[in-house]
């Protein structure tokens, strides 16, 4: 990606959040989103700032602030992106759900910009727990809903328990990748990613055939 030079800026002011009516310039975000990537690979969470991805990216601070409130919220968008990608989910049944959720963890984890990102955005997300749970709500909800119809719900009962089985392979899933980038690096291999998948099939595939013989 070329860079803009350090002292040229483009506030947006053609389209921004600023004005009713007036829509978001996607090209300023993807030049945002980008340089904060660079920047994290390059320095980490800690020698990132706005005034450097203003710089990096050749938008003003003001503009910055009007679309993301803190240094957190705009690492978020940079590394996780704005909206969930379903994509990989199309198609698939549940084997293939919880296929994906561990395989796109550790990808995502293993990536340059979500490791040096990944100590210090833990700790300013507990700090700022509302920012936390947006988060969680965000990425989790559609992979959630999509699970739940995977499983033909039916009831009320029945989707609350699908739900809370999503959540909990997305937990253990997205844990053990962020465990494995952080303190177990030297188990991290495609050998262990396999033997997850295999586990957390398994594992729910014989406590659905327990359920449907206890119904």
């Amino acid at each position: 990606m070329s860079r803009r030079p350090l002292g040229s800026c483009d506030d947006g002011s053609v389209s921004t959040q600023s004005g009713p009516g007036r829509p978001r310039d996607a090209s300023i975000d993807d030049r945002v989103l980008a340089a904060t990537r660079e920047l994290l690979s390059e320095g980490g969470f800690q020698q990132l700032s706005m005034r450097l991805v203003a710089q990096r990216s050749g938008v003003t601070r003001a503009s910055l602030a009007r679309r993301w409130p803190s240094k957190a919220a705009l690492v978020i968008d940079a590394v996780m992106g704005t909206t969930p990608d379903l994509t990989p989910f199309a198609g698939t049944d549940v084997y293939g759900w919880i296929d994906f959720v561990v395989r796109g963890s550790r990808a995502l984890f293993n990536r340059p910009d979500m490791k040096a990102a990944t100590p210090d955005l833990s700790l300013a997300l507990l700090e700022d727990k509302e920012q936390g749970r947006s988060l969680w709500n965000r990425f989790t909800g559609p992979a959630v809903d999509l699970f739940a119809d995977d499983v033909d719900a039916q009831t009320a009962d029945e989707r609350r328990s699908a739900e809370l089985d999503a959540r909990a392979v997305l937990i253990m899933a997205a844990g053990a990748a962020m465990y494995v980038s952080t303190i177990a690096a030297d188990d991290d291999s495609a050998e262990l990613e396999e033997r997850m998948v295999e586990l957390l099939t398994a594992g729910y595939r014989a406590v659905s055939a327990n359920r449907a013989t206890t119904d």
